[in-house]
């Protein structure tokens, strides 16, 4: 089982790139609370944001497993090189993975009472997503916009996880100031779900938002969120008042990036969405999130 599961991992989780993405968006999201947290003064990434960059990289590998898991049949059609569609791994040691897994973080954060308990609940959510899948086979895996919607709340959930580990780092108690770090993030996040499935001549079998809004609505719509992101937070940060807020002006930076892929597929005719923006856009916004936060509380 051991071997399988590296091949899994090696085929689905590459397992450099996807610690450095996961460590990011971690460290990143929590400097963006400290942000816009007046009392967070002087915060710096501690022990707590260290646990916390291990749980969301552990955390993102089940998710994986469990998406591979909802899109085995569609995987054996249409992307049948992946490791579980090619029988290099069995659903079995998936299910193994995710019960050693979860065991794992739920003790990992056992000394953060509130943050196990939203890591419990991601977990659950994400066992009856994939039972409603393989029991009855819903959501059908062409309704994209209905399983995106479906799909949202474990990203909310896992954010606000990280909330719990701010929170807890710093002694404070929870407020309002949270909730424009969500809305940031998650707009972030609908973006680079549109871009990532951005076409302008879907395959075949291809699940993409093109078939359902069109090339040029899903265009639109992918730059409408990264532009709303950077705004909510220029809203909540305020760079333009004197002092280390002037740091958050660096939101604009990952609406540039989307808005220069936007350029590139729109007037280039490149045949998708440009692969360095999808790769670059969530990224350079988890660093610049880093960077704010460092330097708004300095």
């Amino acid at each position: 089982m051991i071997r399988r599961l590296v091949l899994f991992v090696r085929g689905s989780y590459p397992l450099p790139l996807s610690a450095v993405f996961a460590a990011a968006w971690a460290v990143g999201v929590t400097g963006l609370y400290a942000a816009v947290d007046p009392r967070a003064h002087d915060w710096r990434p501690g022990w707590g944001t260290v646990v916390a960059a291990v749980t969301v990289v552990v955390d993102l590998l089940l998710l994986r497993a469990a998406d591979d898991l909802r899109d085995l049949p569609y995987d054996r059609r249409y992307n049948p090189g992946r490791p579980l569609a090619r029988g290099a791994v069995l659903p079995w040691d998936l299910l193994a993975l995710a019960v050693a897994g979860a065991a794992g973080l739920l003790l990992l954060n056992a000394g953060n009472r509130p943050a196990q308990l939203l890591l419990a609940a991601q977990l659950a959510y994400t066992a009856a997503l994939v039972g409603a899948e393989l029991r009855y086979g819903w959501p059908p895996g062409d309704a994209v916009v209905l399983s995106v919607l479906l799909s949202s709340p474990l990203q909310i959930v896992l954010n606000l996880y990280l909330y719990a580990v701010f929170l807890r780092d710093t002694g404070l108690g929870a407020g309002r100031h949270a909730v424009p770090v969500l809305v940031v993030v998650m707009l972030a996040a609908t973006h680079h779900e549109l871009a990532r499935k951005l076409v302008r001549v879907p395959g075949e079998g291809e699940r993409t938002y093109v078939h359902v809004f069109g090339v040029r609505a899903t265009t639109t719509l992918a730059v409408g969120f990264a532009v709303a992101s950077a705004a909510v937070a220029l809203a909540a940060l305020r760079p333009w008042t004197a002092g280390p807020g002037a740091w958050g002006w660096l939101v604009v930076v990952p609406a540039a990036v989307a808005a220069r892929a936007a350029w590139s597929f729109t007037r280039g005719g490149a045949p998708r969405w440009p692969l360095r923006a999808t790769a670059g856009y969530l990224p350079t916004a988890f660093t610049c999130y880093l960077l704010i936060g460092l330097g708004a509380t300095s």
